[in-house]
């Protein structure tokens, strides 16, 4: 039966078992109603006979001519499929690449070779083709996204088959055209401010100053016409600017050359201008781009002006600019303001805490003291955070000092020695009414209480000296005195004291003493960063008791870390006037000696910057960096992740040896000098 049933030229999926089991069972119904009838009677079994041997033969004639028809059906659609298949690889607009194992080029298509031209590319190697399909293929390889490559003057789509070493290119020229024409025309704005006209103007002529507003609007309106930016003054101090994401790149690629050149042109007129400009892109709502360039702008001056800041929403930032030294142009009147509104903050508050930056120096303790007594003059308890257990000697014996000081009201929050606590006692006090002041830093990443600065991040005062740093608080404080033109924090304190009735709570000697050492350290006995303010702080402060004398007994330091910092002297290498030392990568060095190691380099001839380069307590490498000010380390600092100011300024390294980060320091110092070309 199975060969009979094999000798029928049926389709294969009749064939199969399920179908082969129904015609056997129909045949076989039809033998037994065959016999059945000649069982009942012959002539009507013989007749039905005959009709069953028609409609078997039928039905199988009918089969074969139907099996016939579909085999033709389906021979024509393989054909016509498989010259569909050929003729698709041949000639659809996809490119392909056909490789061998050793990245040689097997065989191109005929769609890709119209691109090609007459160039003969078979057995070439991948590399040799075009060096960027090898890059593209390692990122394949890794795991990384590829998306578009631009080759042989157009944009391709592509696509790696790394296991059968084919590479698919599809032309996206036209929609590439589209989305860069889109982008290249997407809005930018900007603000720029005259940051110290006020101070320039205030002794020249009408005449005089406006002829210095006609030459800075004429010398802005050049620099937007030849870059395509439409300019409108708003003020005698400010300016709006419009223009496109090609007129951004123009200005980029020029460095925004037109700070440096107003500077330059007003200083040797005697009448030294500086410029501050806030660009920001990547808004879709006008109303959303101008405020971020308001936030631009505001970075830009509380890194003390004369430069530029452009940054979209989501994207870091970068600065143009900023590589001199800061002119002075606060203002007492600003002062007596700031000193007013903390004042009023105080007021509506039910006690005060202030923490300096972690590991604090004396200008941070200093400064807190002088926030501590400001708080006194308002009949507010206050309190210092300090963690004594992470402190330098200098602070250790500024500390004991403190509280050799007896006196008769025992409140917390009311003597120095009930106000110093640590942050876990500052947690159980602090509530919704509790204002919390931040000297010396404006990071949430070197505060001296980061718990403490999350709990009351709602209810926060900035006081600090230092350049704002991009990544700086996660919620807008309520009020930020930052002037990078000070020398110290402790002198911002100073004259904010000074506009408070402190008849009741006059400043005592011992916390003079530590705002003048804050003062010192910072400026490096007054050989660095200082200014006519400065002294004026100094003098108050001397006349209010401070003390030189106990200032250096603070100073005094032990042996074993004199030889330390010596020995790191002697391991400096002087390139292209800096100084750099790096430490061995299994030795432990204080932040405290480093930094002092730093500053003493400064005093070597011909040496413009330092940079002391050690491993730290917590595994991490730090660098501290020096200058006299010519040169500008806070922007070498931020390009490996720290901070600080134009002379003075630090970060720290995870996950890399001494070695490895001085090779980094000496790349950013490198991109810097070419940047500042």
């Amino acid at each position: 039966m199975k060969r009979l049933w094999d000798s029928i030229h049926l389709p294969n999926f009749i064939k199969r078992s399920q179908f082969g089991a129904v015609h056997l069972f129909l045949f076989i119904i039809s033998i037994v109603s065959v016999i059945f009838a000649l069982a009942l009677n012959l002539l009507l079994g013989i007749i039905w006979l005959g009709i069953v041997a028609i409609v078997l033969s039928l039905t199988v004639q009918n089969i074969k001519s139907t099996t016939q028809s579909m085999e033709a059906y389906l021979s024509d659609l393989t054909y016509r499929i498989g010259r569909t298949e050929q003729e698709a690889l041949i000639d659809m607009p996809l490119g392909i690449i056909l490789l061998d194992d050793q990245q040689h080029v097997d065989w191109v298509n005929p769609y890709l070779q119209s691109y090609l031209g007459k160039e003969e590319v078979i057995g070439m190697p991948l590399a040799e083709l075009d060096g960027q399909f090898e890059a593209e293929m390692k990122k394949e390889a890794e795991g990384e996204p590829l998306q578009t490559i631009n080759w042989l003057g157009r944009t391709f789509s592509i696509l790696i088959q790394e296991n059968l070493h084919v590479i698919y290119l599809l032309d996206v020229t036209a929609s590439a055209d589209i989305k860069r024409d889109f982008d290249d025309h997407r809005l930018v704005g900007g603000l720029i401010s005259v940051d110290n006209y006020e101070e320039v103007t205030d002794g020249l002529s009408e005449s005089e100053t406006s002829k210095l507003r006609t030459y800075v609007t004429s010398e802005l309106s050049d620099w937007a016409l030849d870059n395509d930016f439409y300019l409108r003054r708003l003020s005698p101090v400010s300016y709006i600017a419009f223009g496109y994401q090609t007129s951004l790149k123009s200005a980029e690629d020029g460095k925004f050359g037109v700070v440096k050149k107003i500077r330059e042109a007003t200083a040797q007129q005697n009448s030294p201008l500086t410029l501050s400009m806030g660009i920001s892109y990547g808004e879709e709502d006008i109303n959303e781009l101008i405020h971020l360039a308001q936030t631009n702008l505001d970075l830009a001056l509380g890194r003390g002006g004369d430069q530029v800041v452009v940054k979209a929403e989501n994207a870091p930032a970068r600065f143009y600019g900023g590589t001199t030294n800061p002119m002075e142009k606060r203002t007492r009147v600003r002062a007596r303001v700031i000193s007013q509104t903390i004042a009023e903050l105080m007021d509506q508050s039910d006690r005060i805490m202030v923490v300096g930056h972690s590991t604090p120096d004396l200008d941070a303790v200093g400064a807190a003291l002088g926030i501590w007594r400001f708080a006194q003059t308002r009949n507010k308890p206050a309190f210092v955070i300090v963690d004594e257990d992470h402190v330098y000697s200098d602070i250790k014996l500024l500390l004991t000092e403190l509280r050799r000081n007896e006196s008769e009201d025992s409140t917390p929050g009311r003597t120095i020695k009930e106000s110093l606590i640590d942050e876990s006692q500052a947690l159980k006090l602090a509530d919704d009414r509790t204002l919390l002041v931040l000297v010396d830093h404006a990071k949430a990443s070197l505060s001296g209480a980061p718990k403490l600065l999350e709990e009351l991040s709602h209810r926060i005062v900035v006081i600090d000296h230092h350049r704002l740093a991009e990544q700086g608080l996660e919620e807008k404080p309520l009020l930020s005195y930052i002037e990078p033109y000070a020398s110290s924090t402790s002198e911002l304190i100073t004259e904010l004291l000074q506009y408070q009735n402190q008849s009741d709570a006059p400043i005592t000697k011992i916390e003079a003493t530590a705002m003048l050492g804050g003062i010192q350290v910072d400026t490096k006995n007054f050989t660095l960063r200082t200014g006519s303010r400065t002294f004026d702080a100094a003098s108050y402060l001397r006349a209010n008791g401070a003390d030189s004398n106990l200032i250096q007994s603070f100073m005094k330091e032990k042996f074993s870390d004199f030889k330390a910092r010596t020995h790191l002297i002697n391991m400096a290498e002087i390139e292209h006037h800096s100084a750099i030392v790096t430490g061995e990568n299994d030795e432990v060095y204080s932040g405290l000696i480093t930094a002092q190691a730093a500053d003493e380099l400064l005093q070597i001839s011909g040496v413009d910057a330092s940079f002391v380069i050690t491993k730290r307590q917590d595994g991490r490498v730090g660098i501290s960096a020096r200058s006299t000010g010519t040169r500008n380390v806070q922007t070498v600092m931020e390009a490996l992740g720290g901070g600080g100011h134009l002379s003075n300024a630090a970060t720290q390294m995870t996950d890399v040896t001494t070695d490895e980060a001085r090779e980094q320091l000496v790349q950013a110092i490198a991109e810097q000098a070419e940047n500042e070309e």
